[in-house]
């Protein structure tokens, strides 16, 4: 193999064969093919003798030896210096530039990086030597069934794997992700079917849950010819009930990526929860934006708790359509109704709680067991049938605290809580405020509008002295090269330029530095070998020098942010991204042609969402004459110019996300009206509102600008 081949093969899935980046011409013969491919995925040298029983078993034994010869000559022609044989064995060479994708995936497989196990089943195109069958090679065609089997067992229990780490963070759309690829894969996998559905159930996808139920039963019976198990008939009922079964809470597990510069803040939430214990605990708020690294200290501080023997109800919110009130409430309470976790099965006991009570909280749990029947008043019943629901939840979760002792209620994502939820949440905290219970909730304040009911209580709160709430800021370039650092078998060369090519983008986000290796794994640049870390220099130089294409992950965290803009100021954000992550408010307002007043509403619509920053007002000014006075005061005459209000977006990826949503025509479109607005005196410019919109104030849009 000459120095300058590089060789990259791939098996699973359509089979592919390059040499320096072409596609090798075609062999002699499909067994030709065969015999190749075989030879790639033994990694060993192989008798003759086994390849002329594979491939020739019918002929005899001098014409099957010549048979090999021909091919094994036919391969070299297109693989020069491939192959290493002798009178007895032939062996396919491994090289420093060969790369096969078995290879690659058996090397991801063995990693306990969750970024490593997503890469490996990426590398998972289909079946391996999908398009290849040899039907006059039996013993071949034995072989190739069983190296099938294997691999689509290989590949389903890294999808396990994956599904369970993300149920177990409440990550259901990841989850969803993977049990869709397992189930194109495998659709006769019943397992996966259950896991689906609940997971459906889980995102508040009960009617999508019910229907895929119908879904598997058609699938097992046309492939399987079986009904669905009891497990599944069981997890159908206890959709249809709403179960208790069915918990979201969150179990504690490793946050993917270490702590760092988080000791301060964790001492501080230590403090707060030991101030709860003790009765004097405040409503404890982590602030910070999407991807900082609230959910993964708060991993950290439950495990601490957790370790002192404080109960944890956990639960996450999500901005649901379908009017689930209460919902994160209900299922952080859940496991409390558990008859093998909580203290349900002991209320008639040394947990007396009067049937009244019990009715109530069956509107919220239908797994509390009623003496008798009861008729269940609507949950939008009037003022004093919700003081009878929610003063029922206190005594309960009262009743839950003495018999636990201590305990921890903690609510992810509040920003998207209900009204109703964050009215319970209100109630119980002011009930509950002197027990030994720790009431903690993270979200993203950027998420927020000033009239959002989430603003009004926290108000509420610091007049009150009832708060406690703490910031996290991004990390630093140090604690970032610090993740970095745990790729082992870098060199200090290759270490500097992924943390130029990482850290500037990240901004200081741990989990769009993630989502950055993530990426660069799945495209081969980054990759796991069994001594330690590889790095592609070249190809990550080549992707530095053009427009960093934003990780998907990150990308539909952007767009989710975007999605709760206004119509016309979301396009009037899209005119300020084709001006540059940073631009000029007077620019804007321009080329915009829209009122003055209506952009300033964005601006600051925009940084109170987060997206944008204002930087510092340049202000220009020129001295004038000076007229003295007999007291020596003097009046300073001066030409000012305009000041230059400069605003920047919060994210470089955020920025992408934006201008990326315009077409190439728009985009050119808008540069040439920017070129035009810079080249015409202000106030002169004869431009119309864009894309035919009507004048703001006809279109009645003043009210929605935030």
């Amino acid at each position: 193999m000459s120095e300058l081949d590089h060789i990259h093969i791939r098996l699973l899935g359509p089979i592919q064969i390059e040499r320096n980046g072409q596609p090798i011409g075609n062999l002699e013969s499909r067994k030709a093919l065969g015999l190749l491919c075989y030879l790639c995925r033994q990694g060993k040298p192989v008798a003759r003798q086994e390849l002329v029983a594979l491939f020739w078993g019918d002929k005899a034994e001098s014409r099957g030896r010549g048979n090999l010869s021909r091919v094994l000559h036919n391969i070299s022609q297109h693989l020069p210096n491939s192959l290493q044989a002798d009178r007895r064995t032939v062996h396919f060479r491994g090289h420093e530039r060969l790369w096969m994708d078995t290879v690659q995936m058996e090397r991801l497989a063995r990693s306990d990086q969750l970024h490593s196990l997503a890469a490996a089943t990426e590398l998972f195109r289909g079946d391996f030597l999908e398009d290849l069958g040899l039907d006059d090679c039996p013993d071949f065609d034995v072989w190739l069934t069983t190296e099938r089997e294997e691999w689509r067992r290989r590949v389903s229990q890294i999808y396990h794997t994956l599904i369970e780490h993300h149920t177990a963070r409440g990550e259901y759309e990841s989850s969803l992700r993977h049990v869709n690829r397992l189930l194109a894969l495998e659709p006769w996998q019943e397992e996966a079917h259950r896991q689906k559905m609940l997971l459906l159930h889980l995102s508040g996808q009960r009617s999508a849950a019910l229907a895929h139920y119908e879904r598997s039963r058609r699938v097992l019976a046309e492939q399987l010819g079986v009904q669905p198990s009891p497990e599944t008939e069981a997890l159908r009922q206890q959709i249809e009930e709403l179960n208790d079964a069915l918990t979201s809470s969150v179990r504690p597990v490793p946050p993917r990526l270490p702590l760092l510069e988080r000791g301060e803040d964790h001492t501080w939430l230590v403090q707060q929860w030991e101030a709860a214990r003790r009765g004097a605990g405040k409503l404890t708020l982590l602030e910070g934006s999407a991807g900082v690294g609230k959910s993964a200290l708060m991993e950290d501080v439950l495990a601490y708790t957790g370790g002192l023997g404080a109960r944890a109800l956990r639960s996450r919110c999500y901005n649901y359509r379908t009017g689930l009130v209460y919902e994160p409430l209900v299922e952080a309470m859940r496991p409390l109704f558990h008859p093998k976790e909580g203290v349900m099965g002991q209320m008639t006991g040394q947990i007396a709680l009067a049937e009244s009570w019990l009715v109530e909280l069956s509107r919220l749990w239908p797994e509390v067991q009623l003496q008798r029947k009861a008729v269940l008043p609507a949950l939008d019943e009037d003022t004093t049938a919700r003081h009878r629901l929610f003063e029922a939840v206190a005594h309960f979760l009262e009743a839950a605290i003495a018999q636990e002792r201590q305990m921890v209620l903690f609510l992810d994502d509040l920003h998207d809580a209900d009204q109703a939820t964050l009215d319970l949440l209100r109630y119980l905290f002011h009930r509950l405020q002197f027990k030994p219970i720790w009431f903690v909730c993270a979200y993203r304040r950027e998420e927020t509008t000033p009239n959002h009911p989430l603003v009004l209580w926290r108000n509420v709160l610091i007049r009150e002295g009832h708060l406690a709430a703490r910031h996290l800021n991004p990390l630093s370039n140090e604690s970032l090269l610090h993740i970095l650092r745990r790729y082992q078998g870098l060199t200090g060369p290759e270490l500097g330029q992924l943390g130029r090519y990482t850290i500037d983008r990240c901004e200081g986000n741990p989990y769009v530095l993630e989502e950055l290796l993530l990426d660069l794994g799945n495209r081969q640049i980054l990759n796991e070998a069994e001594d330690g870390w590889r790095l592609d220099s070249p190809r990550l130089s080549e992707l530095m020098e053009s427009r960093v294409p934003v990780p998907f992950g990150v990308a539909a965290v952007m767009e989710n942010r975007l999605a709760r803009l206004n119509p016309r100021a979301r396009r009037l954000l899209q005119v300020a991204a084709v001006l540059g992550r940073e631009f000029e408010l007077s620019l804007l307002s321009r080329v915009s042609a829209e009122p003055d007043e209506w952009v300033e509403i964005c601006l600051s619509n925009w940084m109170n969402r987060g997206l944008v920053v204002e930087l510092q007002t340049q202000t220009g000014a020129s001295s004038g004459t000076r007229n003295g006075t007999a007291d020596g005061l003097s009046d300073r005459v001066a030409e000012r110019t305009p000041a230059r209000h400069l605003y920047r977006f919060s994210h470089g990826f955020l920025w992408q996300v934006v201008l990326e949503e315009l077409a190439q025509l728009q985009r050119e479109r808008l540069i040439e009206r920017m070129e035009a607005v810079k080249t015409t005196p202000p106030g002169q410019e004869p431009i119309t509102p864009l894309a035919g919109l009507r004048p703001i104030e006809e279109s009645g849009e003043w009210s929605q600008a935030l």
